[in-house]
């Protein structure tokens, strides 16, 4: 299977991965459900280790993940907030600027170069974000731009394109040191771990907000699923590829959260929202022919 394929479909499981998020927390604050979600991918991820002879852990590994955990559960929480405050149409859209900033992590970190098609095509996915807030250019040709700016869900997910930009860098370093599979598990007991802590030192302080009953167990083992089958396939992918590519291709999730949003949040803006994703698609295109 190539990187384009793999990452198309963490493209996919994420974005259910979104969906499946902003329905529980209806119920939950982000700290309750970021750390189930961790947690629940683990039953998923941890036995495909039986087996293995052996386990590529070092020091320059460790060194990575040391670097990767505090930004990638601080992007994690910002994620899940902007999810939780703003419209999947609307949010999830700006994280298409991830890609973008990955060029520049990229070339610092691993010395990676793209074609300039690579550009392009990197580029058009931009200007889709744009084209998200088209509606506004009637006042100032400027006003798409302001729009990003003035909503607190699109200023969160631009935080977190830029920190993600920097941890996508990061985990192919780690799986450059180790392999997909092991890199992807060691990264999400990793992760799980302080993500744990802080969850329980507010249920502690009763400053959570926790109902995972009913229905909500059900999304919540879901999610679990969903975002083991993300971790394995973005690792499996940005092995193969450079970083902004596999990341520029990952964001074809929006094509999918503006359709979730749209289906099942009834958003409004839709098929405005939805010309601004296909530029975004079109960008991917040309990155998958670079």
């Amino acid at each position: 299977m190539n990187w384009f394929v793999l990452s198309l479909a963490c493209a996919y499981f994420m974005s259910t991965s979104e969906v499946l998020s902003k329905l529980l927390m209806r119920d939950n604050d982000e700290w309750t459900i970021g750390c189930a979600m961790v947690l629940l991918s683990l039953p998923f991820l941890v036995p495909l280790l039986i087996g293995r002879d052996s386990f590529p852990i070092s020091q320059d590994l460790i060194l990575v993940v040391g670097v990767a955990i505090p930004f990638e559960i601080l992007a994690y929480y910002i994620y899940l907030s902007a999810i939780r405050i703003a419209p999947l149409s609307l949010s999830v859209p700006y994280l298409s600027f991830t890609p973008v900033f990955a060029i520049l992590t990229a070339a610092l970190l691993l010395q990676e170069t793209i074609s300039f098609q690579g550009l392009l095509g990197i580029l058009m996915v931009t200007v889709g974000a744009y084209v998200l807030n088209i509606e506004r250019f009637v006042h100032h040709p400027l006003a798409p731009f302001k729009a990003i700016f003035k909503s607190p869900g699109s200023r969160r997910m631009l935080m977190v394109a830029l920190i993600w930009s920097l941890t996508s860098t990061l985990g192919k370093k780690g799986v450059q040191l180790s392999d997909p599979v092991f890199f992807g598990i060691f990264y999400t007991l990793s992760v799980s771990v302080p993500m744990l802590a802080i969850a329980g030192w507010r249920i502690k302080r009763r400053a959570a907000t926790v109902n995972l009953k009913g229905r909500n167990s059900i999304w919540l083992l879901l999610g679990g699923l969903v975002t083991a089958l993300a971790t394995i396939a973005h690792f499996h992918a940005i092995k193969l590829a450079p970083v902004s590519y596999m990341i520029a291709v990952k964001r074809t999730s929006l094509i999918f959260s503006v359709l979730y949003g749209g289906l099942i949040f009834k958003e409004e803006r839709i098929r405005l929202r939805l010309l601004g994703t296909s530029v975004m698609l079109s960008g991917v295109v040309v990155l998958y022919l670079a």
